[in-house]
């Protein structure tokens, strides 16, 4: 049973970087059900962006944060320096 929750806000996430905790970060996702999700800033490091690494992990994050869109989740995005 996931545990409800209204409000989430999740920031420096840095997808695409070695020091990224998506495993940590994609257990919490599939653990809430939450109302309104807020990025805050620097959910992808484009500064340190490679091609070369971006971790199936990553995209499960992604994943994770488009199927709570479909079933409801308000997400709201703001932008980082690192975008």
């Amino acid at each position: 049973m996931k545990r409800e929750v209204d409000i989430v806000v999740i920031s420096d996430v840095h997808l695409g970087t070695y020091g990224c905790h998506a495993k940590e970060l994609l257990t919490y996702l599939r653990s809430i059900k939450v109302g309104t999700l807020i990025l805050n800033g620097d959910f992808i490091d484009i500064w340190q962006f490679s091609k070369k690494y971006f971790p199936k992990e990553h995209i499960q994050v992604i994943h994770a944060i488009l199927r709570m869109a479909e079933q409801g989740t308000k997400i709201y995005y703001i932008t980082g320096n690192h975008v």
